[in-house]
């Protein structure tokens, strides 16, 4: 039970952000309570694939791990390829998407930055929640580079709907 307080803390801290979030005066459109709506539900996806204890586990590519006090991580990238590796990016399509809808004038250096920074929390809360609670997670620097990956598809592909015929729709559910 106690390998829950991760995704049950995190859960909770995300319900009381979204609930204080001013959603009157930046949602005026039902497009943007969608938005909204939304995220959280992805957010808590998130939380519930990545922060709960493995339940399930695709197949992956041998790789040499290193370890820290019985913990184990992968620090060297591209020891092989496994569907995990394609299931992380597709998993954070869209974050890119929503980096997007939150603001599109985002120049794209910042959406990778995000995405870095999105990936880079994920992965260290696996590590340091494994650590405290054996969730039976691996920290994977792979994991980070095609999380990174893709938000910044996700993001890309917004841009270039935005750009071809997408616009007036998209703008819809924008929160800006």
């Amino acid at each position: 039970m106690r390998s829950w307080i991760p995704f049950t803390t995190y859960f909770l801290l995300t319900l009381i952000l979204f609930w204080r979030w001013p959603l009157r005066q930046r949602c005026r459109t039902a497009g943007q309570r969608v938005t909204i709506v939304t995220f959280l539900i992805y957010l808590v996806a998130i939380y519930w694939l990545c922060l709960t204890p493995a339940q399930f586990s695709f197949p992956s590519a041998p790789k040499i791990l290193f370890y820290f006090h019985g913990i184990p991580f992968n620090a060297v990238p591209f020891q092989g390829f496994s569907l995990e590796f394609f299931l992380n990016i597709v998993m954070t399509l869209p974050l890119g998407a929503y980096l997007f809808l939150i603001n599109p004038q985002r120049r794209f250096e910042g959406a990778i930055g995000w995405g870095l920074l999105f990936s880079l929390f994920i992965e260290s809360n696996q590590f340091v929640c494994d650590w405290l609670f054996n969730l039976q997670r691996l920290a994977d620097i792979d994991d980070l580079i095609t999380n990174t990956l893709g938000a910044i598809v996700g993001f890309s592909l917004m841009i270039l709907l935005d750009q071809n015929g997408g616009h007036k729709f998209l703008h819809y559910f924008v929160l800006k």
